[in-house]
C-alpha cells in the first residue's frame, strides 16, 4: 500500500488548478473517452507502454489524461518525477518516470533541451510519461527531435503510445491516439479517432487479449460510481492481482 500512496501524491502533484484530481471515470461521463477507449488504455499499460499526452494550447486537459493513464500502472511499479535526469536514486523495482510536461517553464517537473532528451532516454530504465503541447504527431516530431530538445529518435521511437487531445466549446476529448505494436521499428498506427460531427469515437485496433476484460472493469467502475482517485487505483490494484 505504500506504493499506492505515494503514487498518489505523485500524480496529485500534477493538479495546478486545485480540487480533486478527476479520474477515468470523471473523463468518460464528460465524453472525453469511452469505456472501450479506457480499456484499450489500460490493457496497454499493463503491457508496458510508455505514453505521452499532447495538446495545443493549454487547458485541454493532457495532463489530466496523463494522470488517467498514471493511474492505471500495476501497484508494484513507483512513479518518480524527474526533476534532473542525471542525478536520480538507483530505482528500487518498476519505474515509471514522470515529467510534468517537456516545456520551458521553470516550474516543478517541467524539463527542457537537454534534459528533456536525457528524459526520453530513461525509457531504457523503465517506462517514462510526459505531456507536452502538439497538435499533430508531425510538430510533436519536431518539438522533439528538433535543435531546441535534439532527442535520440530511438528514444521517442520507443515511447508506445501517442495521445491527442482537443476542445471544442466546452467538449475535451482524446482526438487520437497512436500506437506504435512491435518495437521500435514499427510504424505508428492511428487506433482511435474522435469524429466531431457526431462527437463519437472510431476504434481501428485489433482486439488484443484482455481488452473485453479490462472494458467490463471500466465499466463496473463507472457503473460504482467510483470517482475518487485513490478508490480508482485500489481497484485496478486488485484488477492487476486477477490477471
Amino acid at each position: 500500500m505504500d506504493a499506492l500512496r505515494d503514487n498518489l501524491r505523485e500524480i496529485n502533484s500534477l493538479n495546478q488548478r486545485g480540487g480533486r484530481m478527476l479520474s477515468v471515470v470523471d473523463l468518460i461521463e464528460d465524453g472525453t473517452l469511452t469505456s472501450e477507449v479506457a480499456g484499450y488504455l489500460l490493457t496497454s499499460v499493463a503491457g508496458g507502454a510508455s505514453f505521452l499526452t499532447a495538446a495545443g494550447p493549454g487547458g485541454v486537459g493532457k495532463t489530466t489524461l496523463m494522470a488517467c493513464l498514471l493511474s492505471f500502472l500495476a501497484p508494484g511499479e513507483r512513479i518518480h518525477t524527474v526533476t534532473d535526469p542525471q542525478r536520480l536514486p538507483e530505482p528500487e523495482g518498476p519505474t515509471c518516470y514522470l515529467c510534468h510536461e517537456i516545456g520551458a517553464g521553470h516550474w516543478y517537473g517541467y524539463l527542457w533541451g537537454d534534459e528533456a532528451a536525457d528524459f526520453l532516454a530513461l525509457r531504457q530504465q523503465g517506462r517514462i510519461a510526459a505531456s507536452l503541447h502538439a497538435e499533430t504527431v508531425e510538430e510533436l516530431r519536431d518539438q522533439l527531435l528538433g535543435p531546441s530538445i535534439g532527442a535520440d529518435e530511438r528514444d521517442l521511437a520507443a515511447v508506445r503510445l501517442l495521445l491527442f487531445m482537443v476542445r471544442r466549446g466546452s467538449r475535451r476529448r482524446v482526438s487520437a491516439i497512436y500506437e506504435r505494436a512491435g518495437g521500435e521499428r514499427a510504424d505508428l498506427r492511428r487506433i482511435v479517432t474522435w469524429e466531431p460531427g457526431t462527437d463519437s469515437f472510431a476504434c481501428h485496433a485489433e482486439r488484443v487479449p484482455g481488452l473485453d476484460r479490462a472494458t467490463a472493469f471500466i465499466d463496473g467502475l463507472v457503473a460504482d460510481g467510483t470517482y475518487l482517485l485513490e478508490d480508482v487505483m485500489a481497484a485496478v490494484a486488485d484488477f492487476y492481482a486477477e490477471l
